[in-house]
C-alpha cells in the first residue's frame, strides 16, 4: 500500500492481537468468577410466566427445520419426505447523498447539491427444509429488490444450496449450487443482520458474492474449528457458464475457542457472561487469463478477521492482502483493511458503532487510497428481525481529490 495507510496495517494487526488477548483475558475472567453454592433445600420454583412469541430468526420453532442464513422460517409443510419453511425480509431505505463541491449528481441543477432518496433496498424471500432424508437440505432465496453482487440481473434468484452432511454430525459437508464463496466475514454475514444500515466499500471490492460450484466444510471440536473449501467458477453467478478453463479456490478456516460467536453482527450472543471470540484465515486464488479480449487479472488474496463479543460489546476486524497479475501489464499489491467496534448503551436495544475501512486499489499509483469513516445508532424492537437504523459516513477517493457524505435511514423487518 502507499505510504498513508501504513499506520492502518498496523493498527488493525494491534487491534486483531488485541482482540485474541481480550478474548483470554475476559474468558479468564468469566471462569474465575465465584459460583454461589448450590442451596441444601432450593427454594419452590415460582410459577411459570406465559411463554413470550418467538420469533422466526431469533427463536426455536416448534418443528425442526433448516436454519438459512436469514435464519430460522415459519414451517409451511412437513411430512415423512421432506419440509418447507419460509422466511421473509423487507429494509426500507432513505438516503441523503453529499457529494464533494466537484461533483454533480444526476438530476440536480449544480456541483455539491445533495440528493435525498426513498428505496426499498432489499426484499428477499428464503424457503429452506429438507429433502428425502434430514441430512439432505436444501436452501432457496429469490430477491424481488434488485441483484446482490454476483446475482443475475435477469432473474430473482439469488441463491440456491443443496447440502448434504454426509457424516450426520456436521463434520463432513458437501454443498452444491449457487451460494457465496468463503471469502470475508463481514461479505458472509447475510445483509439482515448487520451493524450498520449496509456493509462497507471494502466488501464489494474484495469479495466476489456469489457464484457457482461445490464446497466441503464442516464443523471440528465440538464446532470450536469451521473449515471450508470450494471450486467456483470465478465469475458472477449471473454468467451461464465459465469465462474460461479455470477454476476460482477459496478455502477458509475459523477457530471460535468459547462457543459459537455466529455470523452476526452486534453481540446478542454471549448470554452468559463468557465471551465469544472468532478467529480466521482464508484464500482465494481466481485466474481469469483469458476470459476476455483485454488484460485480465490472476488473483490471489489472503485474509485474515477476528471477532470478539462481550456483555454488549462488539469488535470486528480483517484485512486483505491481495495480489494480482495482468496478462500484459505490471502485477501490483492491492491491500484493505476494516475495523470496527460496537456497544448495546440499552442492552438489546440502543447500540452505538464506529466503522474505518480503506483499501489501495494499486501499490503502482501513488496517494490514491480510499477510505470510509463513519457511525451508526441503532435501535432494536426484535434484536435483528425489527430494527431502525441511521447511519452517518465520508467516502474519501485520494486518487480524484473528493469526500462524499452520505445519510442513510433504515428500518428492517424479518417475518
Amino acid at each position: 500500500m502507499t505510504s498513508g495507510p501504513r499506520p492502518a496495517r498496523a493498527a488493525l494487526g494491534t487491534m486483531l492481537a488485541l482482540l485474541v488477548l481480550a478474548g483470554v483475558s475476559a474468558a479468564d475472567e468469566a471462569q474465575d468468577k465465584p459460583q454461589p453454592a448450590p442451596s441444601a433445600s432450593p427454594s419452590p420454583a415460582p410459577p411459570a410466566k406465559p411463554a413470550a412469541p418467538v420469533t422466526v430468526e431469533e427463536g426455536t420453532p416448534t418443528k425442526p427445520v433448516v436454519v438459512g442464513r436469514g435464519g430460522a422460517g415459519h414451517v409451511l409443510w412437513e411430512g415423512e419426505g421432506g419440509s418447507v419453511a419460509l422466511l421473509n425480509r423487507v429494509q426500507f431505505r432513505f438516503t441523503d447523498e453529499m457529494p464533494d463541491d466537484r461533483l454533480q449528481l444526476p438530476g440536480t441543477t449544480s456541483p455539491g447539491s445533495s440528493k435525498g432518496s426513498f428505496r426499498i433496498r432489499r426484499a428477499k424471500t428464503e424457503l429452506t427444509g429438507w429433502v428425502w432424508r434430514h441430512e439432505l437440505t436444501y436452501e432457496l432465496q429469490l430477491s424481488w429488490a434488485g441483484p446482490e453482487p454476483g446475482a443475475s440481473t435477469t432473474t430473482p434468484l439469488e441463491d440456491f444450496i443443496l447440502n448434504w452432511d454426509a457424516s450426520k454430525d456436521q463434520r463432513f459437508q458437501i454443498s452444491v449450487g449457487q451460494f457465496k464463496v468463503p471469502l470475508g466475514r463481514q461479505e458472509m454475514t447475510s445483509s439482515s443482520r448487520q451493524e450498520f444500515a449496509d456493509r462497507d466499500l471494502l466488501s464489494g471490492e474484495f469479495s466476489r458474492g456469489r457464484d457457482v460450484g461445490v464446497q466441503l466444510w464442516g464443523l471440528l471440536g465440538k464446532g470450536k474449528v469451521e473449515y471450508r473449501a470450494g471450486l467456483f467458477n470465478g465469475n458472477p453467478a449471473s454468467r451461464l457458464d465459465n469465462d474460461n478453463d479455470k477454476y476460482a479456490f477459496d478455502a477458509r478456516l475459523m477457530f471460535q475457542p468459547f462457543g459459537d460467536a455466529r455470523y452476526s453482527e452486534s453481540d446478542f450472543e454471549s448470554r452468559t457472561g463468557k465471551p465469544l471470540l472468532a478467529v480466521a484465515g482464508e484464500f482465494e486464488r481466481n485466474n481469469q487469463h483469458g476470459s476476455t479480449n483485454v488484460d485480465d487479472l490472476d488473483t490471489r488474496i489472503l485474509g485474515v478477521d477476528a471477532v470478539f463479543k462481550y456483555r454488549g460489546l462488539f469488535l470486528f476486524a480483517e484485512y486483505f492482502a491481495r495480489h494480482r497479475t495482468p496478462e500484459t501489464s505490471a502485477a501490483f499489491d492491492s491491500n484493505g483493511f476494516h475495523a470496527q467496534a460496537g456497544y448495546f448503551l440499552i442492552r438489546d436495544r440502543l447500540e452505538i458503532a464506529a466503522r474505518w475501512a480503506g483499501y489501495d486499489p494499486s501499490d503502482l499509483i501513488p496517494d490514491n487510497d480510499r477510505t470510509e469513516v463513519g457511525g451508526v445508532v441503532s435501535y432494536y424492537l426484535n434484536r435483528h428481525n425489527l430494527k431502525v437504523q441511521g447511519d452517518f459516513r465520508q467516502l474519501d477517493d485520494d486518487g480524484r481529490g473528493t469526500k462524499t457524505k452520505e445519510l442513510r435511514l433504515q428500518a428492517q423487518v424479518v417475518f
